[in-house]
């Protein structure tokens, strides 16, 4: 592929409207990255682009403003449709997507998730507003398709984020007949970590005349092909068996510098296995892979973003687009199956030029295997010899979180906004503003983040008390 080269520049050197430069400001968003210095001026003048664009790099700030520069908020139709593989993704792109346009002309952006997992029943109420944009994953957008509530005759932009795991997944023969179904004369923007065949065969069959971009990577400089950002340290832990990794994650977790971290494990079964073993040493972890009920999805990551958990024990599929932006570790307790796998999970730390590190436990047979990959050549490689574990309930179990998570039984179909939950936890529940950590607001509830040693209290003052007019219950997140 053919690499463009751009310096960052300012925002206001593009064509941005005031609305959207007023949403970059609010988001602290000063300068571009690379990837949005590259991406931007070809995507404002309505060309096709086709971005190699590594995780962590801006690129969903690159198409959204792309995106919301063609929006009309006064025209009731879909207008842009983004493709992504995984409803944690699809959430993430929402909201991102919301905080650029917020302060766009009224009646204001409509912005839609729809994917799996879910009533189908709320999503079509949601519809009935009649969403600017839609964020789906194939599957899902196909079946609304497919029973009319979506008319994309007004379409003017399709997204396909992250084109390389949508045929990862097989979602290959559903997007074929999603794109047969949307107008010919669209711009079409597609994003993808590597660019096999596969992938180009997607850009020969569905792009335009394309900008065929080799994107930059975070802040801190030109990231390509296999490389990690610059601010990412890579380390790998070399043990004499895998019977030693249970005692090396123990001992890894309980360093100071540790903080919040993603563990990766290639089955369900065995991440539910790792966090039974951490909980019973006092560690405070969740759980992320596929059978989980999107409920319990939105509570283990609220639990990981808000300080509420340590870590999260994840499966690659269910890990993919998790936001947690202040995430400083990720460890790889099993081998990832390809170099492309090992990539991935690295990145989710380390974003947009944030310091993070990436750990991975390996078998000589497997360090042999993982030093073969373009991507791990900069692994600082060592011995590790674990302490041997003691018994569970004679551990020396870590400190609990400062933070814990209430679940409110109130949220956005209540007109329910987190200035209303600050409001009522200051004024109600006694709490300094300050101390009101993290909240997130879905349809029917809410999360709120407190600090442990008022939650006793929180809970006695709140349950029963009105917020909007509404009685709420408040519980503690187990």
């Amino acid at each position: 592929m053919q690499a463009d080269s751009a310096a960052p520049a300012s925002f206001s050197d593009f064509n941005l409207s005031p609305e959207l430069l007023q949403g970059l400001a609010e988001l602290n968003f000063t300068h571009p990255t690379p990837v949005q210095a590259l991406v931007l001026g070809p995507a404002l003048d309505l060309q096709d682009v086709a971005g190699q664009a590594p995780t962590g790099s801006g690129k969903t700030a690159a198409y959204g403003l792309a995106i919301l520069s063609q929006i009309d908020p006064s025209a009731k139709a879909v207008q842009a449709i983004v493709l992504v593989p995984a409803r944690e993704l699809a959430l993430q792109v929402r909201e991102a997507l919301k905080s650029l346009g917020k302060y766009m002309a009224a009646p204001g952006l409509r912005v839609a998730a729809l994917y799996g997992g879910h009533a189908m029943r709320d999503e079509v109420q949601t519809l009935q507003q009649t969403p600017h944009v839609v964020v789906a994953t194939p599957g899902r957008l196909l079946d609304h398709l497919e029973k009319r509530n979506i008319i994309p005759n007004q379409l003017k932009v399709l997204v396909l984020d992250e084109a390389d795991k949508l045929l990862d997944l097989k979602f290959q023969e559903e997007m074929a007949t999603i794109i047969s179904r949307l107008p010919r004369r669209r711009q079409t923007l597609l994003f993808s970590a590597t660019m096999p065949d596969k992938v180009m065969g997607l850009v020969r069959d569905y792009l335009t005349r394309p900008r065929m971009l080799t994107a930059a990577g975070g802040l801190n400089g030109e990231i390509t092909g296999d490389a990690l950002p610059a601010s990412l340290t890579l380390r790998g832990h070399v043990l004499n068996a895998v019977e030693e990794k249970p005692a090396a994650l123990y001992h890894l977790l309980q360093q100071p510098g540790t903080g919040q971290t993603l563990i990766f494990a290639n089955t369900r079964d065995k991440v539910e296995e790792l966090a039974q073993f951490l909980r019973g040493r006092g560690v405070a972890a969740e759980v992320l892979h596929g059978k989980l009920p999107q409920p319990e999805r939105d509570k283990a990551l609220m639990k990981l973003r808000n300080n509420s958990a340590q870590a999260l024990v994840a499966t690659d599929v269910a890990a993919r687009g998790i936001d947690v932006p202040a995430l400083d570790t990720v460890i790889q307790y099993d081998l990832p199956h390809d170099a492309e796998t090992f990539q991935h999970r690295a990145g989710r730390t380390a974003r947009a030029g944030v310091a993070g590190t990436a750990h991975l436990l390996a078998t000589p047979p497997e360090q042999t295997r993982v030093q073969s990959w373009p991507a791990a050549q900069a692994a600082q490689w060592a011995r590790l010899k674990p302490a041997p574990l003691p018994p569970a309930n004679a551990a020396n179990k870590l400190p609990r979180p400062e933070t814990i998570t209430l679940h409110v039984t109130a949220g956005k179909k209540h007109k329910v906004s987190a200035h209303d939950l600050v409001g009522a936890f200051v004024k109600v529940g006694g709490l300094e503003h300050h101390t009101v950590g993290r909240i997130e607001v879905f349809d029917f509830y809410s999360y709120v983040a407190v600090p442990r040693k008022q939650a006793a209290e929180l809970l006695e003052k709140l349950n029963g008390a009105k917020i909007k007019g509404v009685k709420v219950r408040v519980t503690e997140v187990a």
